[in-house]
């Protein structure tokens, strides 16, 4: 598989986190697996064929090709992938969509809709201007332009940003107290906003970081136990850790095996 990874201009990595290219050939063979709960918001562009994804179970549809993908609580959605795949990712940092359009993230949660559906026109706009662009490079500068476009009419950052971004670089393991003591609002609009803002209310919030960067941890190191891992992100005990598991992933720790090594984490 040929990857390809850079981070967004520095003006405006308070909206976008990184960007990701993924191409290659399976021709007849499914590369599949599941999708456990996750803290990320993704727009994907595709420029191949699209994957296929199975919700809740059932059938395998083909996503659309321009897609996003909102945060997930549980383990909803199964991608398989065949033929010919090249995907433009964009990774957003965890209030840049609510910055860019406003939208409520909590009716984004376990969501994949068309973008065209939440962003409208502008996302048209977007994948045809990417699409165009020859090389990687060239792609994530026409991104950046957009984005760069769109915030023209959008206000400054904001405290609950710069609280979700914390969240996000210790991997969970913060007091929400903390947080609220330095954002300036009560706990209820500190909770208020942070739901609207990311999707997630911020115990859960850290709850899906924590538990994807053990997914991550694993995937990284295949022979590190489940216990190391445990330990070293803060989990109270290994029983803490295996109840997140049922809840995030539907199975106890030693079931992820098998589809569970195809992951692919953003970057």
């Amino acid at each position: 598989m040929d990857i390809k990874r850079a981070l967004p201009h520095p003006e405006l990595r308070g909206v976008l986190r990184s960007f990701e290219e993924r191409r290659m050939d399976l021709g007849s063979a499914v590369l599949a697996w599941p999708v456990a709960a996750r803290p990320h918001q993704i727009l994907d562009i595709h420029l191949a064929e699209p994957y296929r994804v199975c919700i809740d179970g059932g059938r395998a549809s083909p996503t659309a090709d321009v897609g996003l993908v909102g945060p997930q609580t549980y383990r909803r959605a199964h991608v398989c992938l065949s033929g010919s795949v090249h995907v433009f990712n964009i990774l957003f940092q965890p209030t840049g969509l609510n910055r860019l359009v406003g939208i409520d993230m909590t009716t984004l949660v376990n969501q994949d809709p068309a973008a065209s559906d939440v962003l409208g026109r502008s996302a048209t706009l977007l994948g045809d201007a990417v699409r165009r662009a020859p090389d990687f490079d060239l792609r994530v500068a026409a991104v950046e332009r957009w984005v760069e476009a769109m915030l023209e009419t959008r206000g400054p950052d904001c405290a609950i940003a710069a609280a979700a971004r914390r969240m996000i670089a210790v991997r969970g393991r913060t007091r929400i107290e903390d947080l609220v003591a330095k954002s300036g609002f009560s706990t209820s609009q500190f909770q208020r906003r942070f739901a609207a803002q990311v999707g997630m209310t911020p115990k859960l919030f850290a709850r899906t970081i924590r538990f994807d960067r053990a997914l991550v941890a694993r995937r990284d190191a295949p022979n590190r136990s489940w216990t190391d891992i445990a330990h070293e992100l803060g989990y109270f005990d290994q029983a803490h850790f295996i109840r997140d598991c049922h809840a995030f992933a539907g199975l106890p720790p030693s079931s992820l095996i098998g589809e569970w090594d195809n992951i692919f984490f953003p970057a």
